[in-house]
């Protein structure tokens, strides 16, 4: 997955922040810093190995396994997890014989089940920054004519 646009900032020797138009495939996946959801423009983490300085026009790249991956982790794995903390808890109070208000308990345990998944990714996010796997590389400097 390609796309354009130009770095405003410079974090360090090997990391930039660029500005660019938000895609519909990369709408939310949680990498990116905006004001809303709605916001066309968005602010990016990008790995800058080649040197782009501020206001360069660049070309960023993620491999496409890695944006199936983050898509996973974070939407695929929650919602499973909600899903099966419902439909299972239900079946299993059931099963015990809970006489209470058996789809309210199976409902707050998969919420919880769901908030767990979303914990684990907000404890491991600095692991997943430091690994660079979800990070989009600076491919290509740009000359505007």
């Amino acid at each position: 997955m390609n796309q354009d646009g130009y770095i405003v900032e410079i974090i360090d020797e090997d990391t930039a922040m660029m500005r660019m138009m938000r895609m519909s495939a990369c709408a939310k996946c949680g990498k990116c810093m905006s004001a809303s959801s709605e916001s066309e423009e968005i602010l990016v983490e990008v790995d800058n190995t080649i040197g782009a300085k501020v206001g360069d026009h660049v070309v960023v790249s993620m491999e496409h396994i890695n944006v199936m991956k983050a898509t996973f982790l974070v939407y695929v794995i929650p919602m499973v997890l909600l899903i099966v903390g419902i439909v299972g808890s239900y079946y299993a109070l059931n099963a015990i014989g809970f006489n209470g208000a058996t789809e309210v308990v199976a409902a707050v345990i998969g919420i919880a089940l769901m908030g767990l998944s979303y914990i684990y990714l907000k404890i491991n996010d600095k692991k997943f920054k430091e690994s660079r796997e979800y990070v989009p590389v600076v491919t290509k400097i740009l000359f505007d004519l």
